[in-house]
């Protein structure tokens, strides 16, 4: 299991969007009541969740198992001093990954943002922030020379490939507990949706 209970999710993300309403995304994509249900009542009589997801192994406690995410296969890599100011943020560009927060600490450090996600934010989100498209499709991990960190302050994530990318390959993360990550060398933890955290994080980081 790496996806959050639809339960739990749509909790999640109702209150952010009541937080922060002008966020319009926070409201898309609910599920129906009767998948909720029908996934509920199976975690209920479920003996046993297996998981590498460390959040939902809390959720579960004592019938979580516990598993390593798969990491990719990234050696060390080194990175010109010139990308000392640019953070590379997975993505999408979407509110439920963070990326008001992350837009609004990159504009207050005067950091230039790689985005690797779609743009679901509409064409004029990243105004008054330097950024950059990275296309995956020509180099799978070529982005990872480009950037100092990796930003992912997500509200929910299943699949935090890039952060264990970036980790394998000696990059700091800096992400929150929807990431899923375990406690390791060169990953910092954030609260979701606390850009007063994101920042010091990302200033000491870049220090």
């Amino acid at each position: 299991m790496t996806r959050l209970p639809i339960g739990e999710l749509h909790a999640r993300l109702d209150q952010a969007f009541a937080a922060h309403p002008e966020r319009l995304t926070l409201g898309d994509f609910r599920a129906p009541e009767q998948l909720l249900e029908a996934e509920a009542e199976a975690l209920a009589y479920a003996s046993r969740v297996v998981t590498p997801h460390a959040e939902i192994a809390a959720l579960f406690t004592e019938r979580a198992v516990t598993s390593a995410w798969r990491g990719p296969r990234v050696q060390s890599i080194a990175r010109p001093a010139a990308n000392r100011r640019t953070i590379g943020f997975p993505g999408p560009t979407v509110a439920r990954k963070g990326a008001y927060e992350l837009r609004e600490a990159a504009r207050a450090l005067g950091l230039e943002v790689l985005r690797l996600g779609s743009d679901l934010e509409g064409p004029s989100f990243w105004e008054g922030v330097k950024t950059r498209k990275f296309d995956l499709a020509q180099s799978a991990d070529g982005w990872l020379q480009q950037v100092a960190v990796v930003v992912q302050p997500a509200i929910a994530e299943d699949r935090p490939r890039h952060l264990l990318s970036a980790l394998a390959a000696g990059i700091p993360v800096i992400a929150t507990p929807a990431c899923g990550l375990p406690a390791q060398s060169g990953l910092t933890i954030v609260p979701p949706d606390d850009l007063d955290a994101l920042t010091e994080a990302l200033r000491a980081t870049l220090a």
